[in-house]
């Protein structure tokens, strides 16, 4: 049992979500279930899992992919005395992350055009793909796991076969598919890895075969009005076939678009009329768009305003809205359970080492945890690890060290399920670990189960050939570049 305001300590934390998936209305309406923060009965939790139970985590081992993470000076308007370091608002950012687990290797791609390939037990870069317009989405979950597929803000759709040489012609690019100025801004793959679903910013969603350079198999055209930043198959399996990393798909399709609206489609329906089966009206711009749920039947939606919805794929009402001032909620709550962690015997930090939350970055589910989590961070590089419930969040982890920018991107380890990665503005690729050791560390290193490995910050083998810059400095989830210091970081 628990109380309001007190940490919970020596059991294991549960989030009951049976009541979001299994009790929705049978006829859609308008009304909201939402739950206000203040008024949910767990405000922080403990989450004794995990063996050591640390809140602060510090990265495993840190790559710098570019040798030009320019910073920009400090601000006359700021005194001499500040802590200020700097934020990267020139040089090369990383804008997003693709992990391979079963090929083990870990794909970044750069705003200055490259896609880096890394492998996943040593972090050294194995291949750079030179292409001269900025990556907007990428993905290995293809019709075979050593193909990854990204799309560019040129409208083009290219696929690479990882084992070969980056001086190898690609093994599909489709070019000039779209029309003059169409750019394509987010990529999701499914029927089996064959056919790729691609948001533009006209407002369509395209499809292609990624198996032949047949163009364009048909667009949905009338369900946005603007920019489609997410489009995501719903995943039905995570694991099956000959690879536990396989991850299975419906026909069932949800895109988020700058027009705040999130649409579900059965793709396999011949018509896109009768392929709309909901509409969500998040009344916001959409960055980031997801399945979630033991059946992957719920859908969560990030949005520019910096908020968390959350939905059943089923019905139009929010079943939960964090609010407007979600990310003062994260901060208050990193702050009170820092204060608290000498329970569970951590040495306590100092209050001023806890960023606040300016921005989120991304959800994910763990299905063998049944957990879904939730990346938000600060512009000085720091972030905060939530678990997402019914009732409100639980701060499970703060991350320091690793990045000195905003963080970008961060994608989960499948086979490891306590390691992810995150990429940010300061050209960096970040691993980390919520156990106390990592397996592939281990391995590399040669290292004992007793033994903990130190952090290990990984430079450039080689001066990566120059490449001018496309676009905007960075592009971004709304390829705007903004002032770190005025306003959001996206």
């Amino acid at each position: 049992c628990h109380s309001k305001g007190k940490v919970i300590t020596g059991g294991t934390l549960i989030q009951n979500w049976g009541r979001f998936f299994s009790e929705f209305p049978k006829n859609r309406h308008t009304g909201s279930n939402n739950i206000p923060l203040e008024n949910s009965d767990v405000l922080y939790v403990i989450d004794t899992r995990y063996k050591d139970n640390r809140m602060r985590l510090s990265p495993l081992r840190t790559v710098v992919t570019s040798f030009n993470p320019k910073k920009t000076s400090t601000p006359s308007s700021l005194p001499s005395s500040s802590t200020y370091d700097g934020y990267y608002e020139e040089g090369d950012w990383v804008l997003c992350v693709a992990a391979n687990e079963e090929q083990r290797s870990v794909a970044c791609a750069l705003s200055n055009g490259e896609i880096q390939l890394y492998d996943q037990s040593t972090m050294h870069l194995l291949n750079t793909y030179q292409r001269d317009n900025l990556v907007t989405d990428m993905t290995f979950e293809t019709f075979q796991t050593n193909v990854l597929a990204a799309t560019s803000n040129d409208g083009s759709l290219t696929l690479y076969d990882i084992r070969q040489s980056p001086t190898s012609n690609p093994v599909l690019q489709l070019k000039n598919m779209l029309r003059p100025e169409e750019e394509a801004l987010s990529l999701s793959i499914g029927f089996g890895g064959n056919i790729a679903a691609v948001g533009s910013s006209k407002g369509k969603i395209h499809f292609f075969d990624v198996r032949e350079k047949r163009g364009i198999l048909g667009s949905y055209t009338q369900a946005h009005t603007d920019e489609v930043t997410r489009v995501r198959f719903q995943t039905i399996s995570t694991c099956g076939g000959s690879s536990p990393t396989t991850r299975n798909t419906s026909p069932i399709l949800v895109s988020g678009s700058e027009d705040g609206l999130a649409c579900v489609f059965d793709t396999s329906q011949p018509t896109e009329e009768s392929a709309l089966t909901n509409i969500l009206a998040v009344q916001s711009p959409i960055r980031e768009v997801g399945f979630f749920g033991p059946n992957y039947e719920a859908i969560y939606c990030l949005t520019g305003s910096e908020s968390l919805l959350l939905y059943h794929k089923d019905d139009a009402v929010c079943r939960k809205d964090f609010g407007p001032q979600f990310r003062d909620h994260l901060s208050r709550q990193l702050q009170q359970q820092q204060q608290q962690q000498g329970i569970v015997g951590n040495p306590p930090m100092s209050a001023t080492t806890i960023s606040p939350m300016e921005y989120l970055v991304d959800c994910h589910w763990d299905h063998s945890r049944q957990e879904l989590s939730l990346l938000a961070g600060s512009a000085r590089g720091d972030a905060g690890f939530f678990q997402v419930g019914e009732h409100g969040t639980t701060p499970l982890h703060y991350l320091h060290g690793g990045h000195r920018g905003v963080i970008r991107a961060w994608h989960a380890n499948r086979l490891n399920n306590s390691s992810f990665f995150t990429v940010g503005e300061d050209a960096r690729l970040c691993e980390w670990s919520r156990s106390s050791l990592c397996p592939a560390i281990m391995q590399a290193n040669g290292a004992s189960s007793s033994s903990v490995p130190a952090p290990q910050v990984i430079m450039p083998s080689r001066k990566r050939p120059g490449a001018p810059m496309v676009g905007s400095v960075g592009g971004g989830k709304l390829r705007r570049p903004r002032s770190r210091l005025t306003s959001s970081p996206y």
